[in-house]
């Protein structure tokens, strides 16, 4: 259900006027290998067509190569073997590609952020303060804008807590004027069977209120009801 849901959205990504590139950013940025090649096989059966396709036809330049890289689901599965060197190494490539040079090498950063597993660049964000005078996040808002630095940020914060990550989209899309349903629903169907219930210990510690709560006072009715099912439970 999930994986279907997830491929109607990255349809209505693509359709009318213009590209919804926030839920394309959300949903290409967040996901893992298994997930992306589920998606695509979906997608497929489900639309008759390439998702690669649709992805490089309504976006452009380093944006579109960066989701591009991440739709070949390349990301080195995790190792119980620290290659100590291997991170020391791609920490200096990230700074020499972006901060210590004036303009960016985005091919360098679009290659190891979307090739190396998931705890080495844990490690590779942490050892790349030893270069640099920011850390990758701070790195990524002065170096790329628009649609890439949203990218970058995205995957960072998902490399270093995925669920804080998510938590926060939910809390933003509530404190505007009018919750954002299409975000709340995104979100809530799309983790409820994954890890919701770290992201409500994630929203609980970080914005002092549960999540069953916000949702509840920020949504109404049927559409509320159906929130706080998914929600399945109070912090």
């Amino acid at each position: 259900m999930i994986i279907k849901f997830l491929k109607r959205t990255l349809s209505v990504c693509f359709q009318g006027l213009g590209t919804d590139e926030e839920s394309l950013i959300e949903i290409l940025c967040s996901r893992s290998n298994a997930e992306i090649m589920e998606i695509k096989k979906v997608y497929r059966e489900l639309f008759k067509k390439e998702l690669e396709k649709d992805v490089a036809g309504d976006t452009s330049g380093d944006f579109a190569k960066l989701l591009l890289a991440l739709v070949e689901a390349k990301r080195e599965q995790s190792s119980s073997v620290i290659d100590y060197q291997r991170i020391d190494e791609d920490a200096r490539a990230l700074y020499d590609a972006g901060v210590k040079r004036k303009g960016t090498d985005v091919k360098c950063w679009i290659s190891i952020m979307s090739e190396r597993s998931v705890p080495h660049l844990q490690k590779v964000f942490d050892r790349y303060k030893s270069y640099s005078p920011y850390d990758m996040q701070e790195s990524i808002r002065k170096e790329v804008k628009g649609d890439l630095e949203k990218s970058f940020l995205t995957l960072v914060q998902c490399f270093e807590n995925k669920q804080l990550y998510f938590a926060s989209r939910l809390q933003d899309a509530m404190k505007s004027k009018g919750a954002k349903e299409k975000v709340l629903t995104r979100i809530m169907v799309s983790r409820c069977e994954v890890d919701l219930k770290k992201i409500r210990q994630e929203f609980k510690q970080h914005f002092g209120k549960s999540l069953h709560q916000t949702i509840a006072e920020h949504t109404k009715g049927d559409y509320q009801r159906a929130l706080l099912s998914l929600c399945n439970g109070d912090d």
